[in-house]
């Protein structure tokens, strides 16, 4: 029996099951009509609705879901998270599924201390509110990614990537108010961090699937357990200077890209929840490559076969043809094949090997993929073929070039 066959009641309840076998400790699932009243619930304890109705996260959540589908992650001013996925019949709401709330770190930090005794709730609430933040699962924030996106799946049966997931936005006030990760394989996080920043030096914009890949593998920079919101500024601020200077590299005027960084840092450093920041970086991460890929785009190229080439790169992972393109931009295949070669001087087939091998480099150096596993991922068909076309374009056979070039 299929996952999908069964009731979606079932489906969140063995998933919700899996996951608090995790060992991060027990999680819990709520439900919710259209209107925010709680239908059905795993927790014994009311006060943590309570919290997630008067932070102002109920209603966001209930405004998002009018116009919106995706996964959403929210956060409060407790340093509290919860992932919710929305369950639809015929295009209307019909109910909400939520898990939370979580914690990003394993006790309680300065700033959620400092929330809640700034809150206006009773005092009798506060011994009670701390007993349940107490047992909080504490997880990391690609962790949560994958519980909305697993949550999203079981609701809807669709499956979706990393960057498809929302996030809670909330005002960025005009003065910034002043307030360890596990070790894992340094290598592993090494190689991620390079692929993205390759992609920004390249403007590539099939950049979604490298970003997902490595918010499953890093945690952040490692400050401290106690404050979480400083270190996902901490691990903004950073991640933006080695975009900025990344963006230099790829052409971009390094007056140009350090005020673009200089602004999403001081952005950054005002941000008042995680997802605000989880937000700020995912736009930033995108604006530097769109930055670099409209600097090195050639104004030579007509739109159409501007629109071929984009869309070669964001598909090098997939079968194109000729016809597929030629049927995108309306031309016939002889015109079209004709009108490339005039305006780039090269073939499309021989420009749908230039650009995988320009991907095969970046495999062969920022991931632990062997060489027959990139040679099937770009469709070169075999090993051979693509040793034969990487040493043609490159010079060296590809295990070459990832001796050379691949730090270890």
């Amino acid at each position: 029996m299929s996952l999908l066959s069964l009731p979606i009641d079932e489906r969140v309840a063995n998933l919700r099951e899996l996951l608090s076998c995790g060992g991060a400790g027990e999680l819990i699932s709520w439900t919710y009509d259209p209107d925010g009243a709680l239908l059905d619930t795993s927790c014994a304890e009311l006060t943590l609705n309570t919290i997630f109705s008067a932070s102002g996260c109920m209603d966001y959540m209930l405004e998002y879901s009018l116009e919106n589908s995706a996964p959403l992650v929210l956060s409060s001013a407790y340093q509290l998270m919860w992932c919710a996925a929305f369950e639809r019949e015929e295009g209307q709401l019909t109910r909400i599924h939520v898990f939370g709330p979580f914690s990003t770190s394993k006790t309680l930090s300065k700033e959620m201390l400092q929330a809640i005794s700034r809150a206006e709730m009773p005092r009798t609430w506060v011994p009670k509110l701390m007993r349940n933040l107490e047992r909080i699962p504490a997880v990391m924030a690609n962790h949560l990614f994958q519980y909305a996106l697993m949550l999203h799946y079981c609701v809807t049966g669709e499956q979706l990537g990393t960057g498809d997931i929302m996030f809670q936005r909330t005002p960025i006030p005009e003065t910034a108010q002043e307030e360890k990760p596990a070790k894992g394989d340094r290598m592993q996080t090494y190689m991620a961090e390079q692929a993205l920043l390759r992609m920004v030096r390249e403007g590539d914009l099939n950049y979604e699937k490298v970003l997902g890949q490595a918010a499953s593998i890093s945690g952040g920079v490692g400050v401290s357990d106690e404050d979480a919101l400083a270190k996902a500024r901490i691990s903004m601020a950073v991640f933006t200077s080695l975009c900025t200077r990344a963006a230099i590299e790829g052409g971009i005027t390094p007056e140009a890209a350090y005020s673009r960084g200089d602004a999403y840092i001081q952005d950054g450093m005002a941000c008042r929840t995680i997802t605000d920041l989880m937000y700020l970086n995912h736009r930033m991460y995108e604006d530097f490559i769109r930055m670099v890929h409209k600097a090195r785009t050639n104004p030579k190229l007509t739109k159409q076969i501007q629109s071929c080439c984009d869309y070669i790169e964001l598909h090098a992972e997939e079968k194109i043809t000729l016809a597929d393109l030629a049927r995108r931009i309306g031309y016939a295949e002889y015109y079209l094949s004709r009108k490339f070669r005039e305006e780039t001087g090269e073939s499309i087939n021989t420009y749908i090997k230039i650009v995988r091998v320009e991907r095969a480099k970046m495999l062969l150096t920022t991931t632990q993929f062997s060489i027959q596993e990139i040679s099937e991922r770009l469709c070169f068909g075999t090993r051979s073929f693509f040793d034969d076309t990487f040493k043609k374009i490159v010079g060296i056979p590809p295990a070459a070039y990832r001796a050379q070039n691949q730090r270890l």
